[in-house]
């Protein structure tokens, strides 16, 4: 391999690590692939190490070429895309067993999408926002009355997305300003007759806002060794959920003194049926958000039931909330696990959607409208509990991780150096 290729090599790698990162995967799988490819090349020396915003590659090949590349990753163009991950991750491992420069080419060639699929997507997303806010007012005991107008609230958070998409808005005032007009509009479709309770209302729109998924991520890195990850995510999903929060906040402000105080006796619907079918309805709705393949559906949802009917088991054995979520979370992993084995595909795609109805949005709900009616215990009580079940399903998660990667590590010798470990 000359230099030049070896260059270009690199250079093409990294660009399906770099896309691998914004379509939602762990740090750990993307330095991980970026690994194996160079070896199936003939890389004897691979190191690799990635953040959020900040990639770094050198490979040593055996002619002595040793080729180095950093690249800063826009974290503006972050977005869970399912369908595209499992086209780059069959890609890497095409590449591994068959090494083929034209084909690596060929293959980031076929990512680009057309005019019609991005049409197709922007309708699956509008879809998914309605069907979340949906499904999750639902859940969290609110009527169908409730449902619809969360639904509507979603569908102009859509609307807002798109139409401020290519604006040049930093992310936090995006979040706010998107979060302090649902809360308005939470509140109007009431007055219009289209809902009853705004808490639930405002907590089914808050499941497509709140970065949770960030969140319980960033902890998963952190408890994996990948600290700066972990913590750089950690510090942007608390400051977007501040955002969030403070303009939903702001809403309350304006629109509190017009309705009475709710008296939350339930953060979920009362029937199990009822909880299941919402559950339904919420895990469908982010399925489309995150563009997964048609075929991961009926696997996605189920995951997302099962995982529920384990927590609602678990609880009256179990004392601790703590750790009702970590066990009721560590089957979502182990059902993700199983499923990504037997579809061939990244856990991520199915372990997201198995851990959907464990996110604490109705938490920091009730931390904002403590804080505004200016019972502060209340809302930092309810504030620890949110970090806290973020933390709990992490653990949850990294249990069963650690498990299986230490079982199948014993099953086949490692083909990378991860970035913790000594050089040789």
């Amino acid at each position: 391999m000359t230099e030049k290729e070896a260059r270009q090599l690199v250079t093409r790698v990294l660009d399906v690590g770099e896309r691998m990162l914004l379509c939602g995967a762990e740090v750990s799988r993307v330095e991980d692939s970026i690994s194996r490819m160079l070896r199936s090349f003939g890389a004897e020396r691979v190191e690799v190490f990635t953040i959020l915003s900040y990639m770094s590659l050198t490979a040593m090949f055996p002619d002595f070429t040793e080729v180095t590349e950093i690249r800063r990753v826009s974290i503006v163009a972050y977005s869970n895309d399912f369908a595209r991950l499992e086209q780059l991750n069959a890609l890497s491992r095409n590449l591994c067993q068959h090494p083929s420069l034209s084909l690596l080419e060929e293959g980031l060639g076929q990512l680009p999408l057309g005019p019609g699929q991005k049409r197709r997507r922007e309708l699956c997303l509008l879809l998914g926002y309605v069907l979340s806010g949906f499904g999750f007012a639902l859940f969290f005991g609110g009527s169908y009355l409730d449902a619809l107008g969360a639904g509507l609230c979603c569908l102009v958070v859509w609307f807002l997305n798109w139409l401020l998409k290519k604006s040049a808005l930093q992310r936090l005032f995006h979040a706010f300003l998107i979060s302090f007009i649902a809360g308005i509009l939470s509140y109007l479709v009431i007055l219009m007759g289209l809902g009853e309770h705004p808490g639930q209302i405002m907590m089914g729109v808050i499941m497509v806002l709140i970065p949770g998924i960030a969140m319980t991520n960033s902890m998963r890195e952190v408890l994996i060794s990948d600290t700066i990850s972990g913590i750089l995510r950690l510090i942007e999903s608390l400051l977007t959920a501040t955002a969030v929060a403070f303009g939903f906040a702001l809403a309350m402000v304006a629109f509190g003194g017009l309705f009475p105080e709710e008296p939350f006796t339930s953060l979920a619907a009362d029937a199990l049926w009822m909880q299941l079918f919402s559950v339904a309805v919420g895990t469908l709705g982010f399925f489309l958000l995150f563009h997964s393949r048609p075929n991961r559906l009926i696997p996605g949802v189920l995951g997302g039931m099962l995982t529920w009917i384990i927590y609602r088991g678990l609880s009256p054995v179990l004392s601790s909330s703590f750790l009702c979520v970590a066990a009721a979370a560590a089957f979502g992993a182990a059902y993700a696990e199983i499923m990504a084995r037997v579809c061939k595909a990244p856990a991520t795609v199915f372990t997201i959607l198995a851990e959907i109805s464990l996110i604490p949005g109705a938490s920091l709900y009730l931390t904002m409208y403590h804080l505004v009616a200016g019972r502060h215990t209340e809302a930092l009580s309810f504030g620890g509990s949110t970090l806290l079940t973020a933390l709990s399903i992490a653990l949850g998660i990294v249990f069963v991780t650690a498990f299986t990667t230490s079982f199948y590590s014993r099953r086949k010798r490692p083909a990378t150096h991860h970035k913790h470990s000594p050089r040789h």
